[in-house]
């Protein structure tokens, strides 16, 4: 997801794609755009994201559901934000 930016794109399907690493998983989410995007030569509509915001917003079975079973979630765009705690993180807004 880093590599497409601030730009704006609609997700279409949801789906679990866990990061290992030795013993560590990392939870992380594979989305489906709508839109397709030129990375490094290739086209591509399909990113994989562990940031934790993205994650956890993504593990709500509902929202899954309902993107997965046609009701696409966009456009959004994915920004950097700061937390209460005056720590950034990444999160998806509407576009």
């Amino acid at each position: 997801m880093a590599k497409i930016g601030d730009k704006a794109f609609t997700i279409t399907f949801i789906e679990d794609s866990d990061y290992t690493q030795g013993d560590q998983i990392t939870k992380g989410v594979k989305i489906t755009t709508k839109e397709t995007f030129e990375i490094e030569g290739n086209f591509v509509n399909k990113f994989h994201t562990t940031r934790v915001a993205i994650v956890k917003k993504f593990s709500n079975e509902k929202l899954r559901s309902d993107v997965n079973n046609g009701n696409s979630l966009g456009p959004v765009k994915c920004v950097s934000e700061k937390s209460a705690s005056g720590k950034n993180f990444y999160n998806l807004v509407d576009a």
